[in-house]
Order: structure tokens, then C-alpha cells, then sequence
């Protein structure tokens, strides 16, 4: 029998099997539990799969026979709808859809892009293998371009929770439409698959995203940040890198940062500015309340602290009418507390210039938090709330500021001064 042969892809090696259960710990991929469990292929033989463990999952007798009774389709569309619901690129998510008028045509979601802009609507019709029927892909392809033809200026989307043979994927994307298989579900909407609702799809993408094999993009990024030493020698390598970790922690919710940037009288330079489109979310909250249109950014790879002339320069930068108000400063060792910090409060006291600096435990958090969908919490916000007690106390004694104004003596602070300092440990909370 040669490796092509169905009969030979579907048994499973001692090596296969025992790799399968140490990745899931000897538990069901499902439900947890540790009793009666068995192998099952991701992707079927008869599709083209294989008993590789990448293509293996394990689960107990009861979810292999619950699997087995659900309308696996029905179950797929709603798990699709879940994630694109919880993903920041879409909205406007519908199931069966009413398209096409009078036809009354019924297409399986309808949703909104965001990104990459401009904003696209699309069709998406969602299969599993055993649902082709007898036409196979061509019947599918054939559907979507109907479904297309009745809704004007619509992307179609075929989503699958399988690997189709190299022919099947070469006719979809021939035919000009967008195909989410399994690995390309698993890169979209990694983010989203720990909020999900635990099921039988969840579970088939995180095990496709254990699977990816290499070190994670965040972990080969930390790497080579602690690779990278601080000082002049390095100062290119320490800015590009920093361009691409910015790029993979935020993008797409923000665009694509753009290097070395001047302002318009040429007079200040800075290494990173990053456009902000985003309508909800933090990197809203920025842009309607530092009107940060963009980001501006900062490189340091400095061996000492960051410093008060540092902090000056970014602020030269922020204007309410060219960047915006906000600003990132990433050093290797963050800033000295006597003028860098002083002087990050002072700015944003009285300028309303917010302006945040970063160290490389900071970047290795976010790293970290990109990477497992976590929110780190760290002690500096701690710091930064005890210091602006110290600043609310001084408001509630009698300084008030607002926007740009010198401060000036007054009993009773603005509600717009105290929701600042309030709101400052939302702000530094990260969000990707």
C-alpha cells in the first residue's frame, strides 16, 4: 500500500497516538474528563487527511457520540458567527440571511469587514465535508456566485473547518473567492477562541494552533529583544525590531507604523508614527480624547534611563491639530523618576499631552499577553495611581487644569481633571 492509500492515512502509530494524548494531557479535548477516551481525524480520511497529530484530537466516548448526532453545520455557522462577533475587524454579523429580493435566497452570514480599509460587506457560506453533496466544490462555487450576483459589492467567503485537496482550494480561489479553511480559521481568529464558548470547533482550532510548530511570532520577537543590546551599536536593529513588534502587537486594529516621520515644519523627527482608525475600544477612547489620530513613537535603546529632554522632544511632536496628544516612549530601562517621569506628568497635567514610557519588561508582558490572550496588570500602574492620588489631592486643595490652560487656583476641580486621573489605570491597561 503506498502513503496515498485511505487505508494506510487512517492508521494511527504508537508515536502519532502517544503524541496526541501528552498534547492534550490525557483529557478530552471537549469536556475535560479523563475517562474512556479515543483518537479521532480533524480533517477525514476521505478528504484527504491523515493520522498525523496534527490532524488528531482527543476526546471521551460522550462527545464522540454527541459530535456524531449534531447537525454539524448548523453547529459551525453559529460557532463562526460567535468569533466574528467577538473579533474587532467585523460587525454587523447575521445567520440566514434574506438576500436577493423576490428569490429569497438565504445565505448562511452576512457581515461587515472593517479592516483592511475600506470597509467590504460579505457573504459567507459555511460547509462541512459531508455536506458537498454530489456536485462537490463546483456546486459550492456556483452558489456563492449566485448569492454574490444579488448582493452588489460583496466579498463571498467559503468557510470550512477542513484542509480541501490542493484542486478543490486551487477552483475556490480561482473562482475568485476568499477561502477560510482550518488553518486559516485557526490564524484569524486565535484571539477569539479562548472567549469562545467551549465546543467541538474551539477545540479543533486551538489544537490546529498548538500545532503550528516553530516558537510562537511573540516568543521569537522576545527573543530577540533580549538578543538586542542596549547602546549605540545596536540602535538600528533595536529600532527596526521595535517597528515589528509594535506591527504584530496592534495591527491590524491599528495600520501598519510608518518609519521615521517629520513633522511639517521638519523640525522634529520621530522613528514611528501609527495611524489609528479604530471606533471602539482604548484606541478609540484616544482618539476622541487626545485626538490621536496617530500614535507617535519612540525608540530608545538606551543602557541608561530615559530622561527629561527625552520626554520633551516627543512632546515637541504632539499637537492637537497634527499627530494628536498621545505618545510612546520605549526604552530599554524605562525613565528616571526624578525629570522623566515627573516631567510625563507635568505634560499631561497641563498640556494634556499623554505620553507613556515603556521598558522591555513592559514589551516582554505585552509579548506574553499577545501570545496566551491574557491582560497583564503591572506594578508601574500601581506606581502611576499612587502618584496621581498625590495629584488628585492637590486638585481637591485647589488646582484645576484643563486642555492646555495654565493651571489655575480653584476649590472645586472640573469633572474633566478628575475623570483623567481616574481613568489613567484604564489607559495603561493594554489592548489588542
Amino acid at each position: 500500500m503506498t502513503q496515498n492509500d485511505p487505508k494506510t492515512r487512517m492508521r494511527i502509530s504508537v508515536a502519532a497516538r502517544d503524541a496526541t494524548y501528552a498534547k492534550y494531557s490525557h483529557c478530552c479535548a471537549i469536556c475535560g474528563t479523563g475517562t474512556a477516551l479515543g483518537l479521532q481525524h480533524i480533517t477525514p480520511i476521505m478528504y484527504g487527511g491523515d493520522s498525523s497529530p496534527e490532524n488528531l484530537i482527543l476526546l471521551c466516548a460522550q462527545c464522540q457520540a454527541s459530535m456524531g448526532q449534531q447537525p454539524r453545520e448548523i453547529e459551525f455557522v453559529s460557532f463562526l458567527a460567535e468569533v466574528m462577533t467577538l473579533h474587532p475587524d467585523y460587525k454587523g454579523v447575521q445567520r440566514d440571511a434574506l438576500i436577493g429580493g423576490n428569490n429569497r435566497l438565504r445565505a448562511d452570514l452576512i457581515a461587515e469587514r472593517l479592516r483592511p480599509m475600506p470597509a467590504r460587506s460579505l457573504i459567507i457560506e459555511c460547509k462541512t465535508t459531508t455536506t458537498f453533496g454530489s456536485g462537490g466544490i463546483a456546486n459550492v462555487i456556483q452558489q456563492l456566485r449566485t448569492y454574490a450576483g444579488h448582493l452588489p459589492q460583496s466579498e463571498p467567503i467559503l468557510a470550512i473547518p477542513a484542509s480541501l485537496r490542493e484542486a478543490e482550494t486551487d477552483a475556490v480561489r480561482g473562482a475568485g473567492i476568499e477561502l477560510w479553511d482550518l488553518p486559516t480559521l485557526a490564524k484569524l481568529f486565535s484571539g477569539q477562541l479562548p472567549k469562545a464558548t467551549p465546543g467541538f470547533y474551539p477545540a479543533i482550532l486551538q489544537s490546529i494552533r498548538a500545532s503550528a510548530g516553530g516558537p510562537s511570532t511573540e516568543l521569537s520577537l522576545a527573543e530577540k529583544l533580549k538578543a538586542c543590546a542596549p547602546g549605540k551599536r545596536d540602535w538600528l536593529v533595536y529600532q527596526s525590531l521595535i517597528g515589528d513588534i509594535l506591527e504584530w502587537l496592534f495591527y491590524p486594529t491599528l495600520a501598519k507604523p510608518l518609519c521615521e516621520h517629520n513633522d511639517k515644519a521638519k523640525a522634529n523627527r520621530r522613528d514611528f508614527i501609527i495611524p489609528n482608525y479604530a471606533e471602539q475600544g482604548f484606541w478609540a477612547f484616544l482618539r476622541n480624547n487626545y485626538q490621536a489620530d496617530y500614535v507617535v513613537v519612540d525608540a530608545k535603546n538606551y543602557s541608561k534611563k530615559a530622561s527629561k529632554s527625552d520626554v520633551l522632544q516627543i512632546a515637541n511632536y504632539l499637537k492637537p491639530h497634527g499627530a494628536g496628544m498621545f505618545g510612546l516612549i520605549l526604552s530599554r530601562r524605562g525613565g528616571d523618576i526624578r525629570g522623566c517621569e515627573h516631567t510625563v506628568r507635568e505634560q499631561w497635567s497641563i498640556h494634556r499631552k499623554l505620553i507613556l514610557i515603556l521598558d522591555d519588561e513592559d514589551v516582554q508582558a505585552m509579548l506574553t499577553a499577545k501570545g496566551s490572550d491574557a491582560r497583564p496588570r503591572r506594578s508601574w500602574h500601581r506606581n502611576f495611581n499612587l502618584s496621581a492620588s498625590r495629584c488628585r489631592r492637590r486638585c481637591l486643595e485647589g488646582s484645576q487644569f484643563d486642555g492646555g490652560e495654565a493651571p489655575k487656583r480653584n476649590p472645586t476641580p472640573s469633572a474633566s481633571t478628575l475623570a483623567r486621573i481616574e481613568l489613567w489605570p484604564q489607559m495603561v491597561r493594554y489592548t489588542f
